[in-house]
């Protein structure tokens, strides 16, 4: 990851740490859009780090239930994260790629596997 992009998933992270239980960097609560044509509402809750759990670098959670495991993550559109292109094509099943926008327009685009719960 370059410095960069390794800058701009700091200040993303760091949003939602420094304005914790805020509307701002909220993310639990975010309309999702997918380009599968499903809609979803993010699912995370504060915890003891001062910050919201789990963090959308890992997996995001849906109110409605499934979870989307993170293969692939921009920020603003700028790829911060992008994990195992070998282990990608290993899954069982069909990656999407959904999008969402926190506090003042953040805007988050993730790649991953949809899986129900």
């Amino acid at each position: 990851m370059s410095t960069g992009r390794a800058g701009i998933l700091a200040a993303a992270i760091s949003s939602f740490a420094l304005s914790a239980g805020s509307a701002y960097a909220s993310h639990a609560g975010a309309a999702v859009t997918c380009d599968n044509g499903d809609t979803f509402t993010l699912r995370a809750a504060d915890n003891s780090g001062g910050f919201q759990s789990p963090a959308p670098d890992h997996v995001l959670i849906f109110e409605e239930g499934g979870v989307l495991t993170v293969f692939r993550l921009s920020v603003e559109g700028n790829v911060v994260l992008s994990r195992a292109e070998v282990g990608q094509s290993n899954n069982a099943g069909t990656e999407v790629t959904c999008s969402f926008t926190i506090g003042a327009g953040l805007h988050f685009e993730v790649t991953g596997l949809l899986t129900a719960r």
